[in-house]
């Protein structure tokens, strides 16, 4: 059952990808060279995986890598997954199991991805991290599905160089700790809200894998 739903998300993230960058690449204007446009930077080349040289986002790049992880059709269609993933256990079971239901759940999962981009990107500034997956400079299956798990847990500084991430290790938990507080049944309380927020570097993580090697090179 889980694998069963682990695929679905990264089967529906696929999807969800390729018809961002398709809309990305029609509607607007392409960044200049080893700038970010999404959540996924630095492409492949034909010849390899031979990432461009990376150069650090100014805060306009940022802002615009905020708002296409935040608003862009992945984090809508993440919900929907999340959401009917939610409806078939169901959770939390108070809530009903019809098309009610599922306009809440999707509600509550974008409303915890909303606040754990905001959470991410907003301590990435004052940080100075770049909190946007960026593609592997390498090449092979293994390394590029190695980076793509560690990134869950990792920015790129000033410098380029790729450092353990307090953003990405409690952005998660700020989604899932409101969603507790401020919308969830009384009855939950703060390790519902520590499951939760583990649970969501799941989703965090096939996002991750879909952008390494699915998304199509801009």
């Amino acid at each position: 059952m889980v694998t069963l739903q682990y695929r679905s998300i990264v089967a529906a993230l696929m999807i969800a990808t390729s018809a961002a960058a398709h809309s990305q690449s029609t509607s607007s204007p392409q960044p200049a060279p080893g700038s970010v446009a999404g959540y996924v930077a630095n492409p492949p080349t034909p010849a390899g995986n031979t990432a461009a040289p990376y150069t650090f986002p100014n805060s306009h790049q940022q802002f615009r890598n905020y708002l296409y992880s935040t608003f862009g059709p992945p984090a809508f269609i993440a919900s929907a997954i999340g959401a009917g993933l939610d409806q078939r256990k169901p959770a939390p079971p108070e809530w009903d199991s019809g098309a009610q239901g599922y306009a809440e759940r999707y509600g509550s999962r974008f409303g915890m991805q909303l606040v754990s981009q905001t959470t991410a990107y907003s301590l990435g500034a004052l940080s100075h991290e770049d909190v946007t997956y960026h593609r592997c400079a390498c090449a092979g299956l293994l390394p590029r599905t190695t980076h793509a798990f560690v990134s869950t847990l990792t920015a790129r500084t000033g410098s380029g160089r790729t450092v353990f991430s307090v953003p990405a290790l409690v952005s998660p938990y700020a989604g899932s700790f409101t969603a507790v507080n401020a919308w969830y049944p009384a009855r939950y309380e703060p390790a519902d809200a520590l499951r939760i927020g583990s649970m969501s570097f799941v989703f965090k993580a096939a996002g991750n894998l879909v952008g390494e090697f699915f998304a199509p090179p801009r």
